[in-house]
C-alpha cells in the first residue's frame, strides 16, 4: 500500500511515518517494526529517526536487537522473512531501548 510516496504493511497505523522525527530516505518500513518505530516516534528523547534498507531473510523469529551508536542507537528489527535497520537519534540511548523494548515485547 503506498501512503504519500511511502509504502507501508496494509495494516500500518496511518500517521505512522508523518512528522518531523522520521526521514524519508527510504520509505518502506516492515511489519514488524511498525511498534518499535511507532514507540520511537512517539518518545520525547527521540529527535530523528532514519529508516534503513530491508534486506531479505530466511524465514525465523521477529526480535529486535540495539548497538550504541555516538547519535544514540542503531535499531536492527528482524521480521518473519526479512531485517530492516534503524537509526534513532537520542541523547538518552538506555532510556529510549528501554521504551522501544517494552512497546516491541507488547506485540
Amino acid at each position: 500500500m503506498e501512503v504519500l510516496g511511502i509504502f507501508v504493511a496494509h495494516n500500518t497505523p496511518k500517521g505512522l511515518l508523518k512528522g518531523s522525527k522520521l526521514t524519508r530516505s527510504h520509505t518502506t518500513v516492515i511489519e514488524a517494526a511498525i511498534r518499535a518505530v511507532s514507540a520511537a516516534k512517539e518518545s520525547p528523547r527521540v529527535s530523528k529517526i532514519v529508516i534503513g534498507v530491508i534486506k531479505p531473510t530466511k524465514t525465523g523469529q521477529p526480535h529486535i536487537k540495539f548497538t550504541p551508536i555516538q547519535a544514540g542507537l542503531r535499531m536492527q528489527v528482524r521480521g518473519n522473512s526479512a531485517v530492516q535497520i534503524f537509526f534513532v537519534y537520542t541523547d538518552r540511548p538506555d532510556d529510549v531501548m528501554q521504551e522501544i523494548t517494552g512497546k516491541w515485547e507488547e506485540r
